[in-house]
Parts: structure tokens; sequence; C-alpha cells
């Protein structure tokens, strides 16, 4: 799974990243967050047809549009690829709300209760990482409508399994266009095939464990 990560890039590096994508980016840099926890407000790209998409801020967790309240959101953080197409939660953003959510790395917490240590993952030659991503937008009786998502995993490949039974889907730059503008089936088929992108990783503080902590400090190697 994935349940917390980081995002500490500019824009200029997810445009490097995306693919040749025409991208709509605020003229400011993302604020760095070290510690992005689920219900927490991201960045995610949003396709906008013909090779274009723009960066917005949505809640972490989807909340279907069904849904009569935001609790679902706290088991919604990942859509497993194999089943998302076919689960109520995700079926339909599946179809036709994918999305790319831009990061800096993520954990994972190996071991078994207190001997849990917390490992930081990133790739070694690129400052990003891009998430495959579900979005859906839930409007709430009398209030704003709420804009969610999900990030997409997969069962976790080699030594990475050690650390975690499932990761996240990572898309290469060549996919991104097809992953938010095509069918559901080339969705299905670029999960298959994502080849894993070449990640290092480290032991980290146990001080990542409390979402109230935030600071480059919490990815520094132990």
């Amino acid at each position: 799974m994935c349940g917390r990560f980081s995002s500490y890039y500019t824009w200029r590096e997810i445009w490097e990243f995306s693919g040749g994508l025409a991208l709509t980016l605020p003229t400011e840099d993302p604020h760095p967050a070290y510690n992005m926890a689920p219900t927490q407000p991201g960045w995610v790209l949003v396709g906008e047809g013909e090779g274009k998409a723009r960066a917005t801020q949505m809640r972490w967790g989807i909340i279907p549009a069904w849904a009569r309240d935001t609790k679902i959101a706290y088991s919604t953080i990942n859509a497993r690829a194999e089943t998302a197409s076919s689960k109520p939660a995700f079926r339909s953003a599946w179809k036709s709300r994918r999305c790319l959510v831009p990061a800096s790395g993520y954990y994972e917490w190996p071991g078994e209760g207190k001997q849990k240590q917390p490992y930081y993952i990133h790739a070694v030659d690129s400052p990003v990482l891009m998430f495959a991503g579900l979005w859906e937008r839930w409007s709430p009786k009398d209030a704003e409508p709420i804009e969610t998502y999900s990030i997409v995993t997969m069962d976790a490949e080699g030594e990475l399994a050690k650390l975690h039974d499932r990761m996240p889907l990572m898309l290469p730059p060549d996919v991104h266009r097809d992953w938010i503008e095509g069918s559901s089936e080339q969705a299905s088929a670029i999960a298959q095939a994502a080849p894993l992108p070449d990640l290092t990783w480290y032991p980290v503080s146990k001080a990542v464990g409390n979402v109230r902590n935030q600071g480059p400090q919490l990815i520094d190697p132990l």
C-alpha cells in the first residue's frame, strides 16, 4: 500500500517528467510536504483532453459520488490495480477519471508492532515519481463539492516486497497521457506493463509516524 508520501518537487521538475503533457501549473512552486497523510490535500494532475493537464489540489481518499458521508475516505486512499475497475468505490473513476499523483518519495513500515521501522523509498535518478491515481467529485448536501483522489497500487516487485507486499503503481513519462486520456482497457494494460523505476530506500526516523511532524529531517537516513 501507500499510506504516507513526500512532495518537495518544483513545477519545473514536474513539467520535465510529464512526458510532453501541456501542463497548466501555478506560478509559485508547491510548499514542500515531507509527511503527506490520508485526508490531507495534495497536488494531482488532471487531464483536460488533447494532451493537456492541469495541476489542482484534492483531498487524499476517494469519496464516491454515492457516498453518504466522508467516512469511506479512510479506506479508499489506495485502489488495487487488479480490482479497481470492478469495485464500487473506484470503477467509475477507473473508467473516466484517472489522474497523476506527483511525489518525491514514499514510506513503508516493515516489521511488527513496536519493532516497525519506517523506510523512505525514492527514485535513484529522478526527483519525481509519478503515481497512477483516480479521482472523484463528491457533492454533500448544502455544501461545496469536494474533489478527492486515490493512489493505485500493485504487487510489490523484487526486493521491495521485503518492505511491503504492495507498492504504488509508478508510471514512466511515455504513458502519462494514455493513463489520463485512454480507455479503461488501456489503463489496465498500462498497469500490467509499467516498468519499475530504479529505486533506492533506507531507514528513517520513527518521527514520520506522527502526521504532525514535517521537515526535511524526516527523510534523512539513519
